[in-house]
């Protein structure tokens, strides 16, 4: 088939089926913006099948109702193999073949709607020039966290604005599941607690990805194990040519497995050898990076290390939704700290998402003769400041448990003149004054979706 012909199919496919019905997501766009020259391009970057495309289509219905014309909007996904080997110059016959099916778009301006576009060499000069010169609003999906707009400040020059997408927060997984809202401004019944805290059990078991959540939990695992491998393959092992995909793929389901856990690399150097499997511990860092880069997992550092040329040698790993961290985990069932503490630090990940590079992290700490460790500080490494303090356990009936998250924010409050600081459970609620500040005590149900 010839190329020109492939890409007016496409265009024409998707026109001919219409945009389809969406799950709304919480991820805020700017209002809709008149097509113009010099329009800032919206760009989401999120781990792939987190609903990146979908988002699209929401904001592509947004379009319509807002009464601008369906043949002025372009939606063009990258992510098709018959388009390989890819070209630079791809974009620009999508454009061109666009414009010759619908001139109105042309001359009255256009909503481009461009699907995993980093799979396109020089994909940011092409939006560059039609940011400069077409009359347009440009939206873009991509799976990389080098699409963040500090990575496209030499390009953008800011002209682009990002935005990450995660899979379903708990709020939105109640309400895919239930069909209601999860906030009560006055207050919650006992049967709204009972709701929220069943929900809660279900999603740190299933996570946030909608097509695994439709179907039954095992075979929704497996979707999500495939996702995961997917993702590796196309983001990580294709993209960097590696040349050991099974050292890639195996160090990927360690990582995953070991959510909110430390992972010491040389560790993993040494469990890969006594199995007769060579690397380094270089290879094994650089591979945690590019996991990284395709949102598949993240890694929290210690404040107070955060600065250090390589902080992730001391690094918790946390995979990017709690649901894929049970598909990967070997004990998933047993695992409910790890689970909770993983969509703890995730829905800490959103929130700080458009905050300072390590502004979110864990500390470890001495004071008053005593080692103490805080799941999660918000502060500023840069002027050693802590602003937030979080734990997370599943629950304080264990006495020695109790004291220890406790005695640890006590500490921390003391030392960094806090005076207040969270304590997240499955179920326990309280305030405890422990001289040094106020602790409150909350349900994850509650605090997820606060």
């Amino acid at each position: 088939m010839p190329f020109n012909s492939l890409v007016q199919e496409k265009i024409l496919d998707f026109e001919q089926l219409g945009i389809p019905e969406v799950f709304d997501r919480e991820l805020q766009l700017l209002p809709i913006q008149k097509p113009g020259r010099n329009n800032l391009a919206q760009v989401i970057v999120g781990t792939r099948r987190c609903g990146k495309t979908y988002r699209l289509f929401q904001e592509m219905r947004d379009v319509v109702a807002a009464g601008y014309d369906p043949q002025t909007m372009l939606y063009f996904n990258f992510e098709d193999e018959r388009l390989k080997p890819y070209s630079s110059e791809l974009l620009a016959d999508v454009l061109d073949t666009f414009f010759a099916i619908h001139p109105i778009a042309k001359a009255e301006g256009c909503f481009l709607f461009f699907d995993e576009i980093q799979e396109v060499p020089d994909w940011s000069l092409f939006l560059r020039r039609v940011i400069d010169s077409t009359k347009a609003t440009v939206y873009v999906t991509g799976s990389s966290s080098k699409m963040l707009s500090a990575e496209l400040a030499s390009e953008f020059r800011g002209r682009s604005l990002s935005r990450e997408l995660f899979p379903l927060s708990f709020s939105e997984f109640v309400r895919l599941k239930k069909g209601v809202a999860a906030t009560a401004p006055e207050g919650f019944s006992s049967t709204d607690a009972a709701v929220l805290r069943n929900a809660l059990s279900e999603y740190l078991r299933r996570g946030g990805y909608i097509a695994a959540l439709a179907l039954p939990a095992a075979e929704g695992m497996m979707l999500m194990q495939e996702y995961a491998y997917r993702t590796a393959a196309m983001d990580v092992i294709e993209r960097y040519n590696l040349r050991k995909p099974q050292v890639a793929s195996s160090f990927l389901s360690r990582c995953l497995a070991s959510s909110a856990r430390e992972l010491s690399v040389n560790k993993v150097v040494n469990e890969f050898k006594s199995r007769g499997v060579s690397t380094s511990r270089e290879t094994l860092a650089n591979l945690l990076a590019y996991y990284e880069e395709a949102y598949l997992l993240f890694s929290l550092g210690d404040l107070n290390r955060s600065l250090a040329g390589n902080p992730r040698s001391s690094s918790k790993v946390y995979a990017v939704d709690p649901g894929l961290f049970a598909a990967f985990s070997r004990a998933a069932s047993k695992e409910e700290g790890q689970r909770l503490e993983t969509a703890v630090f995730n829905k800490l990940r959103r929130m700080a998402s458009n905050a300072r590079t390590g502004s979110l992290a864990r500390l470890t700490f001495e004071h008053n003769g005593g080692s103490h460790e805080v799941d999660f500080v918000f502060g500023d490494a840069l002027l050693g400041d802590v602003f937030q303090l979080l734990q997370v356990s599943v629950d304080l009936a264990n006495p020695k448990t109790r004291k220890r998250e406790l005695s640890a924010l006590e500490a921390a409050m003391e030392k960094y003149g806090i005076e207040e600081s969270t304590i997240v459970t499955m179920d326990a609620e309280e305030v405890v004054d422990t001289g040094a500040g106020i602790v409150n005590v909350v349900p994850a149900w509650k605090w997820l979706i606060g």
